[in-house]
């Protein structure tokens, strides 16, 4: 008897649950009928919400005890999942897949934790979403579907349509900016981005509007500052409405972070700056594109860098907007006069 009932575990980061909205999609093609459930950690559940391919968002408490751990166990095992797919596989998610009680367990190979699950399968290499989908092996599940889905409201989309109108000002394009990450090695410098904003103004004629979450108005604010007022901060918004927001604008340039992707998952193009990272984060479509400086070092993947940071400062607004320009005109269509 074919599976029926699917647990997708993916408790973190923001990006990371967006990345995981294809295999909803793809189980529910591939078994019709089928209940599909997805565990995750707020705020990521927002863009869940509406998603049609899924039949309950579950939460994880990250802030809760090892008993609330237990007790959330308990309440999957009674779910009585057929098929679990763990995409995180840290201790916590894979003591949940376990505590299941689901025959089938799968996750990529990590030590110690291994033996929680029934399956381990090795990532395949490219996109992300490859490698997500590298999970459903053992299903005997293939599928050429990539792309992330965040399913916005009529309402959502009315507000962001209005908001553009009152951004742009006069201007024929809305591009939004997302100038932060956590991690310094994927930050390009906010300077970098607000001269940035002053290229696409005068060269593509687009109004460029910066986004920002909790903790990271002061990168905004340094981007604008640096932008000789050709950028403004967006407001303060939840999750969803910065989804909308982006789902609303021409194209979304930013580093190697969340918004990416929820571009991505709302059908606007995007353009990356890169800095520690590879190219595997990068949607395969036209439409999607990055670019680096090319030092040898890249990718380094590492969270600290001992060459100051070389790969971001160095690659100039100049480099980026020339490259920029070039892609928008010859690829999306632009037409810049």
């Amino acid at each position: 008897m074919s599976p029926s009932r699917f647990l997708l575990i993916q408790l973190r980061q923001i990006g990371d649950v967006v990345l995981t909205t294809p295999i909803a999609r793809i189980l529910k093609e591939a078994f019709p009928g089928s209940h599909v459930a997805f565990l995750t950690e707020r705020p990521s559940d927002q863009l869940l919400r509406g998603n049609p391919f899924l039949d309950d968002v579950l939460l994880n408490d990250r802030k809760g005890s090892w008993r609330d751990t237990l007790g959330l166990g308990l309440r999957l095992r009674r779910e009585r999942f057929d098929v679990v797919l763990d995409f995180i596989a840290n201790p916590r998610s894979a003591l949940l897949a376990f505590l299941s009680g689901a025959p089938m367990r799968v996750a990529y190979p990590v030590p110690i934790r291994k033996v929680l699950y029934t399956h381990s399968v090795p990532p395949a290499p490219g996109y992300a979403v490859a490698y997500k989908k590298s999970l459903l092996e053992p299903l005997g599940v293939h599928s050429a579907w990539d792309r992330p889905e965040v399913f916005l409201d009529p309402d959502e989309k009315a507000w962001a349509a209005a908001l553009r109108t009152e951004l742009l000002g006069g201007r024929r394009r809305l591009v939004t900016l997302d100038p932060t990450h956590r991690r310094a090695t994927r930050k390009w410098p906010a300077e970098h981005f607000g001269r940035l904003s002053g290229h696409l103004d005068a060269r593509c004629e687009a109004a460029c509007v910066v986004l920002w979450g909790p903790g990271e108005e002061t990168d905004a604010d340094a981007v604008v500052r640096a932008s000789s007022g050709t950028a403004v901060k967006a407001p303060a918004t939840r999750l969803r409405e910065m989804a909308a927001l982006i789902g609303a604008a021409d194209l979304h340039v930013g580093n190697c972070s969340a918004p990416r992707h929820v571009a991505v998952a709302v059908g606007t193009p995007t353009f990356t700056i890169r800095g520690a990272t590879s190219g595997a984060w990068t949607h395969p479509a036209p439409e999607h594109t990055h670019l680096a400086l090319g030092l040898e070092c890249q990718p380094c993947n590492r969270n600290r860098c001992d060459r100051g940071l070389a790969c971001l400062t160095g690659l100039t607004a100049d480099a980026v907007a020339d490259a920029l320009c070039l892609w928008a005109r010859d690829t999306l269509g632009w037409d810049l006069g």
